[in-house]
């Protein structure tokens, strides 16, 4: 398969890892796709039970609300709890409804039934159930949330995989979309090809919904997408991370030893500033695999992340020695000249961001922090015409967007003193 992480090398001109200024269609955003929800019926027999219940859908709500941030939720219109944020909607204009109960189990317990059916037909398209004593209520809140969400995610994946094939030859093969889907990515760091590409891993998982390989390609598109959120609106990038999530998660359950899903599981952690997660998941993914130079580089750039910007370019080093194709180290060298600038070393920082941006002259990330780079070291002529080329392309992002972008991306003090002033001087152009 062709490299999915090289990105492509041209001539055009300056942008932010992508030049045309259109959007793509993701195929993972399904705007019509509404979930209904009921809130959970009190079947104890005890009316003081019915706050405990009340708070229970409350919790359940922003649970799903956090986890599912591509999918809209709505109250059943014909309940009467319609309140909050939350317009009540009518049937027909529902895909799924989510609804249960909470009875009274055994030994002073309590059960919580949780059902998600098919708005149109009623039927059961998945069901759990968890007993808990009253006092272990948001424990158990933390378990049910995140099995309905990956239900959700499942059903939205299996719609999704049904609207891409539309319109597409009906006898194709899984392996020819595949074939076609890492094309696509191979032919560079593009949010086209990437959009292109996901259309056909959802086409190869309607043709075989437990292919883990389609499951890792689909994250990985969503992956580039959550790293380059100026590819999409802020509801697609969003929901990209979470569908991501779950497509890796997926393809892990089905194939626990697949070093190159567990790198990928990483980067979206690392995209989405879960920083320790991320590093566990490089961890274990080198573990699997010691010469998967994708979890080396992205290791190295989750640490610089971290505070930890020195570990970066021996993780780099070993990427590069890994992967010999030179396309791929424009990344490598990306990384490590971002970790060299937050270590003050301008010099180093400089030759390796501009020999990021020789094998990929559209590599934006690149061009963002050279001018920073440029401009610390005097340059300030060449630091102003690259940032008015960048200004052209991108004038719904001010300085300001892309700091945000990159200070949510740790938590970390050190991290966060060392980025800042490269912004700074960013701005001043």
């Amino acid at each position: 398969m062709p490299d999915p992480l090289s990105p492509r090398r041209d001539n055009q001109r300056s942008g932010v890892l992508i030049q045309e200024r259109s959007l793509p269609r993701w195929p993972l955003l399904l705007p019509s796709i509404v979930v209904g929800v009921a809130p959970l019926r009190n079947l104890t027999g005890e009316a003081d039970k019915q706050g405990l219940v009340e708070g229970f859908t409350d919790r359940l709500l922003a649970d799903l609300y956090r986890h599912c941030r591509g999918l809209s939720f709505a109250w059943v219109a014909e309940e009467p709890r319609c309140g909050g944020c939350l317009p009540p909607r009518n049937p027909r204009e529902l895909s799924y409804v989510v609804y249960g109960s909470v009875q009274r189990g055994s030994y002073g317990t309590l059960r919580v039934n949780t059902r998600i059916s098919d708005a149109m037909t009623a039927d059961y398209l998945w069901a759990g159930r968890q007993e808990f004593r009253p006092e272990d209520v948001v424990p158990i809140q933390s378990k049910i949330a995140p099995q309905i969400s990956r239900a959700l995610h499942i059903l939205l994946l299996q719609e999704a995989s049904r609207r891409a094939v539309i319109g597409l030859d009906a006898g194709l093969e899984v392996d020819e979309c595949l074939s076609r889907a890492w094309n696509a990515l191979g032919g560079g760091m593009r949010a086209e090809l990437t959009a292109e590409a996901q259309r056909w891993f959802f086409a190869a998982l309607a043709g075989e919904p437990r292919n883990v390989e389609a499951l890792t390609g689909l994250a990985l598109t969503c992956q580039r997408l959550v790293s380059n959120p100026w590819w999409g609106d802020p509801r697609t990038c969003t929901a990209a991370s979470d569908l991501g999530r779950e497509a890796v998660a997926l393809a892990l359950e089905l194939e626990p030893a697949y070093a190159w899903a567990k790198s990928i599981q990483g980067m979206l952690y690392s995209a989405a500033g879960q920083l320790e997660q991320a590093a566990h998941a490089f961890e274990r993914a080198l573990a699997m695999d010691p010469a998967l130079a994708a979890a080396h580089g992205f290791a190295g750039y989750n640490a610089a992340l971290l505070g930890r910007a020195w570990e970066t370019m021996p993780a780099v080093q070993r990427a590069m020695r890994l992967d010999s194709s030179d396309r791929r180290h424009s990344v490598w060298y990306y990384f490590g000249g971002f970790a060299e600038l937050l270590l003050g070393r301008t010099g180093s920082a400089t030759a390796l961001l501009r020999k990021s941006l020789e094998r990929n002259p559209s590599y934006g990330s690149a061009q963002l922090f050279l001018m920073a780079a440029l401009s610390l070291i005097g340059r300030r002529s060449e630091a102003g015409s690259m940032a008015e080329s960048f200004r052209r392309q991108y004038r719904e992002y001010p300085a300001h967007a892309f700091q945000q972008l990159w200070l949510s991306r740790s938590e970390s003090l050190v991290y966060r003193g060392q980025v800042y002033p490269l912004f700074e001087s960013i701005r001043a152009l």
